[in-house]
């Protein structure tokens, strides 16, 4: 498993048939890519196909299978002459159109850089597409590239693809920049844009299983399909974006008994994504860079004024700060579920990509939070295991923070940990969802009980007292006999039972309080 290891950043050395055996979810993609390049040269329109997606989604992994798959189709079409060219990974090299001119025409044949100018490249170009066939470029980074060509290259390079029909891009981008998405720019809207989102937790779990056969760990395999494993599965998703890269490079090295411990797990792995995000923070100024780091550490959504505050800058120079990482995506306008309890007149921001998040956080802010998140997670996505002592003052803080969402302020909720926070609207979708949550969260609680200091359960039967008063539900009720029996207070929970008209929780109930007793005694 070491080439597999080694490869998860660079998917490009991986070997043709690994690409293939590592290759999941995709296909349909793959297959419409193909097409577009088997119609080339047969067709007055060439479908130019941009893939979009977030560091490590899996952009170059199929860029890699499609370039792959076609060189073996121009083998197998020798008499319609397709050429295959692919550009470096990182453009470095190509500073201007003539340069990416030059980049395409070395695939076949040397060209003097020298004393060649754009109109005789891109005339060399033409009649070698003329003479010798058409051309597939596959190119990777192309908001790099574009940025490099500038107004004046872009607009030579969409001259250039409007009147030669012979020539098909197949690229990538982490992002739609300016020179992509604004309407004044040579290829608004030109591109047939595809985008890559990360794996979801059942992609995940095949991703996996396919790694586990390649390391040919049985018992990996076995783990990997039980229970508990698809609520790590997405506990892990919920707390890093499930990248492709992210469970190649958890996979590559991973066995059964890693899953026991999900955050040793994650703070040994993860931090193999470091290098990268230092490499793209020291691209940013000085001001962006603060407004980053503050988010990561605070681990929570921030209006502007407050950012410019905690960073001690100008609310306007913040502000723009904000705008420009928005459009580099290093950062978002929180969307939320609470928009309506809060104040309109201010936007909150977070980092917009999870695993950028979990990172940064692992660099800014102290890691003893960790465990209790993580266990909450794996409690929420439906892990049967025991609630970390650790993690009750965090469901303790959910619960306070849903309850003055219930009475008309979501300020406290804006303020808990972003992945907890997004768990629970992902759950709820909406506010109706949020009693239904609570109740759920005191059922879960109550299980574990036994652990807690009299004090702290008191405090917990308050908690299902205040629920059971605002709700009057059967449901809200029954949480209030769990908690009442698991505290040992028989007698109020028996009289508590006795209020319950439904027959489904009635029945819960006195199992719960048999069940309490027996331990008890």
């Amino acid at each position: 498993m070491t080439s597999l290891s080694f490869a998860c950043f660079t998917p490009s050395l991986m070997p043709e048939d690994l690409l293939e055996r590592t290759f999941v979810a995709r296909e349909p993609i793959l297959k419409t890519i193909m097409k577009r390049v088997e119609k080339l040269g047969k067709t007055p329109s060439p479908n130019h196909t941009l893939l979009v997606g977030s560091y490590g989604v899996g952009k170059t992994h199929l860029i890699s299978l499609a370039y792959q798959r076609s060189v073996k189709l121009a083998d197998r079409q020798r008499n319609t002459s397709l050429r295959i060219a692919r550009l470096p990974e990182a453009p470095w090299r190509i500073t201007s159109y003539a340069r990416l001119l030059a980049a395409i025409l070395n695939q076949f044949s040397p060209t003097e850089m020298k004393n060649a100018d754009t109109s005789s490249l891109e005339a060399q170009l033409r009649g070698s597409i003329r003479a010798d066939g058409p051309i597939v470029v596959f190119m990777e980074n192309v908001d790099q590239i574009f940025e490099a060509l500038g107004q004046d290259g872009q607009q030579k390079l969409r001259s250039l693809l409007q009147t030669e029909t012979g020539i098909l891009i197949i690229g990538s981008t982490t992002r739609l920049d300016r020179s992509l998405s604004d309407s004044a720019s040579p290829f608004f809207g030109f591109f047939d844009t595809i985008r890559l989102d990360p794996f979801t937790p059942e992609e995940a779990r095949e991703i996996l299983e396919v790694l586990a056969r390649e390391a040919d760990t049985s018992e990996l395999a076995e783990y990997i399909s039980a229970p508990d494993a698809m609520a790590q599965i997405r506990t892990i998703t919920h707390l890093t974006g499930g990248s492709p890269r992210v469970w190649m490079t958890l996979g590559s090295a991973l066995n059964a008994t890693d899953f026991e411990d999900l955050s040793t797990l994650l703070l040994t792995r993860i931090d193999a994504f470091t290098p990268y995000y230092q490499e793209q923070l020291a691209q940013l100024s000085p001001l962006q860079c603060l407004v980053v780091a503050e988010l990561a550490a605070t681990n929570h959504p921030l209006p502007v004024k407050v950012l410019a505050e905690r960073v001690g800058s100008e609310q306007r120079s913040v502000a723009k700060a904000v705008s420009d990482l928005s459009e580099r995506v290093w950062i978002k306008p929180v969307s939320t579920i609470f928009t309506n309890l809060l104040d309109q007149r201010r936007s909150y921001y977070d980092l917009a990509d999870p695993l950028a998040r979990f990172v940064l956080q692992l660099k800014e802010s102290d890691t003893l939070a960790l465990p209790s998140i993580v266990n909450f997670l794996e409690t929420w996505f439906g892990a049967e295991k025991p609630t970390a002592f650790s993690s009750f003052d965090l469901l303790a803080k959910v619960e306070d923070t849903l309850a003055a969402v219930a009475s008309g302020d979501a300020e406290p909720v804006m303020a808990l940990p972003s992945t907890v926070r997004e768990a629970i609207e992902n759950k709820a979708r909406d506010m109706e969802g949020i009693s239904s949550i609570r109740v759920d969260f005191l059922e879960k609680a109550s299980k574990e009980a036994g652990a807690l200091p009299p004090i702290d359960s008191a405090e917990w039967v308050a908690r299902a007292e205040r629920l059971d008063h605002e709700l009057q539900s059967p449901q809200s009720r029954l949480a209030l006999v769990r908690w009442l029996a698991a505290s040992h207070r028989f007698d109020e929970a028996e009289a508590a039972l006795g209020t319950i008209t439904s027959k489904k929780e009635a029945l819960e109930g006195a199992e719960a309080l048999k069940s309490a007793r027996q331990a008890h005694n």
